[in-house]
């Protein structure tokens, strides 16, 4: 796993998150509220920085996924996140230090507007006496196609695009079948299934978009990214292996 040296500056705002019992009052906004309190601090701290113009772009696509990590999380989750960010991102070659200071300025403008304090308990229940409503049937691909509930391809009818549709749905449930099987042989308990299997789709997906030596440059990044959220790596390989081929993973 590549190292990560994180700045006094940023071991200082994650310990602070950690220990922090409220969350940040920019928890549970959307992105359209989130983005322009620090729009202009971002965009400063990346021109003061000399970044060429030809990867502005790809340091406001970390800050975008970094102000979604601190509108969904809170507390040690949050934390965990933020530093998997700057890892994932310094990994694609970004600068450690540029992404460190991003961190920082966003976390210090968000703590000057404020904590959440904890809501009030009502003292009864809002759910009116009574039966509850019908649960409506499910409506299948095909009929949310034809009502226009699901996005249409442009290049394929309603029946092709349902049948892909299946047969996608049957290879993601057959790559689990065998990703349960592997984590049996190897002792994996089974409370950890669903972490290895977000792993194992996401690597079909890249298996039917890269082969030889670019799967293999795919898979190692993937098995980087997901070590890094505690997973373990050689689990990690021998799923890539086992049911996707790359083998010859640093």
């Amino acid at each position: 796993m590549r190292s990560l040296v994180l700045t006094p500056e940023a071991r200082d705002v994650l310990a602070f998150i950690r220990r922090t019992t409220f969350p940040l009052s920019v928890y549970g906004r959307s992105a359209a509220r989130v983005w322009p309190m620090v729009r202009e601090q971002v965009n400063r701290r990346i021109s003061r920085f000399g970044v060429p113009v030809h990867e502005i772009n790809i340091y406001r696509r970390y800050a975008a996924e970094m102000l979604k990590a601190f509108r969904t999380e809170t507390g040690e989750p949050l934390a965990a996140a933020l530093e998997l960010c700057v890892r994932k991102w310094a990994n694609l070659g970004l600068a450690p230090e540029l992404l460190q200071q991003l961190l920082c300025d966003c976390h210090q403008k968000f703590h000057a507007c404020g904590h959440q304090l904890p809501r009030r308990k009502p003292l009864v229940s809002r759910k009116k006496p009574g039966p509850g409503l019908r649960r409506k049937r499910k409506r299948t691909y095909a009929q949310a196609l034809s009502k226009g509930r699901a996005s249409r391809s442009l290049t394929a009818t309603t029946e092709e695009q349902s049948a892909r549709h299946a047969d996608g749905i049957a290879r993601n449930s057959e790559i689990s079948q065998k990703l349960a099987k592997l984590l049996a042989a190897r002792k994996i308990p089974g409370k950890e299934f669903i972490r290895y299997n977000a792993f194992a789709q996401k690597l079909g997906r890249l298996s039917r978009t890269y082969a030889d030596k670019s799967l293999q440059m795919a898979a190692a990044d993937l098995v980087d990214l997901y070590e890094a959220k505690s997973l373990d790596r050689a689990t990690l390989r021998a799923i890539a292996a086992t049911l996707f081929g790359p083998t010859d993973l640093a």
